[in-house]
């Protein structure tokens, strides 16, 4: 892929590529988007494209981050509806103070299973809002009073 990834954390990434149904004004149909996301580790690499995230989910981790940050207590997840991708950090898990990230990436959930983790520093977590607030000004949620 040549374009740069809309999300990046850790060796997740995640490319919007626009909206599954460009010409719906519907909340839940107007609202999906194309995506492709990728996880790598050590010998191993995972990626998915197809429309499994949804504008609305995009909006509410990004909110849930934006009130997590600021104590790092607890866990916020990617709330997704479609199985495809699960991304989840946890505050204040590790004794060098740092996040713990564990994304489950799956192209087929009945026949496999992908699960990634490591440790995440809190320094990245504005940047990540940055990148989904870059997201949603691109693809604003249409129809929101729908959701």
């Amino acid at each position: 892929m040549n374009d740069a990834p809309s999300i990046t954390i850790g060796p997740l990434k995640i490319w919007v590529w626009g909206r599954q149904f460009p010409d719906s004004t519907d909340y839940w149909d107007g609202n999906w988007t194309n995506a492709t996301a990728c996880c790598e580790g050590a010998g191993s690499r995972v990626e998915v494209t197809g429309a499994f995230l949804h504008l609305g989910e995009l909006e509410r981790w990004r909110n849930d981050l934006e009130r997590f940050y600021p104590f790092l207590e607890g866990s916020v997840m990617l709330p997704t509806i479609e199985p495809t991708l699960s991304v989840r950090i946890e505050g204040k898990t590790t004794k060098t103070g740092h996040l713990k990230c564990t994304v489950d990436i799956t192209g087929d959930h009945m026949a496999e299973k992908h699960q990634f983790l490591w440790e995440l520093d809190q320094s990245y977590l504005p940047g990540l809002i940055t990148q989904l607030d870059s997201i949603l000004r691109d693809y604003p949620i249409r129809n929101k009073t729908q959701g």
